[in-house]
């Protein structure tokens, strides 16, 4: 593999990370297989897998392997399943979880005949594989060519392969979210692993942010503009990483009843005003009303509200045509005997069908292609936090209204 300076080494992984962060929360295998496509491309192998530990079988087996040549024929002759009683590299590296570099396979007797001979593999590179904290299985990746991977390779390796583990452990959890939202008995232990991937992924997103700062400040110095914006659109990838582990994290200290809110009196429209100013750069056009001409104003927590009313305006945009309008309106009303500040939103959605309004407010009541399903039920649990409630309105095919209501002050 060609040699690389220090600055395009780094920003070859930041590039990879991203790549990874994006990876959908799919089933594992097919994650194990899109991570196994993105190390392929980037280091230019012939083949990369990831194994994973059979117990059943005592085997590793190619859970994910890179959509190449080699990975077909490696298939064809049965060396996706390796038996741990066989031995070679790949059951090496996941029995001592070091990592393992050689760019002479075919010398190598300790190799399975089969690696060196069918494949005809030339050159390794293994690192091991952990998920959850456990040392699950390996990844190889493998070249035709001699002496291909240097030990930058291996450094990078080493560094990506948590991250690889991460995605798996989150494409798990998925699964698991997914079984666990029709047996309610079995929820908390989802709730569980889901704090406990928000707690490990806060610990792998500081130094990342360390470094993305680093190389912002280089590029500024140098003045490369097109890195500079390379650089803004990861931190703001890593920015909503950040607000959905401050979600998973909210939810859990809901559960626990240490969710804190510290009121202070709030002048409603003014807090709505700076949301919209937010969102004013995505392609939906959003219109404010205030139709209250003196000053709205409630005792809240500011942070706590704004993270309300941004889910919800944030389910807007999702749900609308890029072409449609999100309809704020801030106003008072007088509900029985006690006077209401309200906020709604309206978008220009498909509408709810009138089977998920039920559950609309629920924990992980949406498609896993739309995320874990926890930003309307966080913004429902904040308004009642705060002596308020939010609902919801809709007819399918007519958008949907949802509808902030909080105890007013004079």
């Amino acid at each position: 593999m060609e040699q690389r300076n220090g600055s395009a080494l780094s920003e070859k992984r930041l590039e990879v990370l991203e790549q990874l962060l994006r990876l959908p929360g799919g089933d594992l295998k097919a994650t194990l297989a899109q991570a196994s496509d993105v190390i392929a491309e980037v280091s230019g192998s012939d083949k990369v897998d990831a194994f994973l530990y059979d117990r059943g079988r005592d085997s590793l087996v190619a859970v994910g392997s890179s959509t190449q040549p080699l990975s077909m024929k490696q298939r064809e002759l049965g060396l996706d399943v390796l038996q741990i009683s066989n031995g070679g590299r790949v059951v090496h590296v996941f029995k001592t979880g070091q990592t393992y570099v050689n760019g002479r396979v075919d010398e190598d007797m300790d190799e399975l005949p089969g690696i060196r001979d069918a494949l005809k593999i030339k050159s390794k590179l293994g690192v091991p594989l952990l998920i959850g904290g456990q040392r699950r299985g390996m990844m190889m990746l493998a070249s035709l060519q001699h002496d291909f991977y240097t030990p930058d390779d291996a450094q990078f390796m080493d560094i990506v392969a948590p991250w690889i583990g991460l995605v798996a452990h989150r494409a798990e959890l998925a699964t698991e979210i997914a079984r666990n939202a029709t047996e309610q008995g079995r929820r908390a232990g989802a709730e569980e692993l889901i704090t406990v991937l928000a707690h490990d992924l806060r610990n792998y997103i500081a130094p990342i942010n360390m470094r993305i700062n680093v190389l912002r400040i280089r590029a500024e110095q140098e003045r490369r503009e097109d890195e500079l914006r390379d650089i803004d659109l990861l931190g703001r990838s890593i920015d909503r990483l950040s607000e959905l582990i401050t979600d998973i994290l909210d939810v859990s200290r809901i559960d626990q009843g240490v969710f804190q809110i510290r009121p202070r009196r709030i002048e409603l429209a003014g807090l709505v005003r700076e949301i919209v100013a937010t969102f004013e750069s995505t392609q939906h056009a959003i219109k404010l009303t205030i139709q209250q001409g003196d000053s709205v104003w409630v005792s809240g927590d500011a942070a706590r509200l704004r993270q309300c009313l941004e889910n919800v305006v944030a389910n807007a945009i999702q749900k609308s045509p890029v072409t449609g309008t999100i309809n704020l309106f801030v106003r008072l009303r007088q509900r029985e005997s006690q006077r209401e500040a309200v906020v709604e939103v309206i978008d220009d959605g498909p509408g709810i069908p009138a089977e998920k309004m039920a559950r609309l407010f629920d924990r992980f009541s949406t498609d896993r292609t739309e995320g874990l399903g926890l930003g309307l039920y966080l913004a429902k649990r904040i308004a009642r936090v705060h002596g308020g409630d939010l609902t919801a309105e809709s007819e399918p095919g007519k958008g949907a209204r949802f509808i902030l209501s909080l105890p007013s002050l004079p």
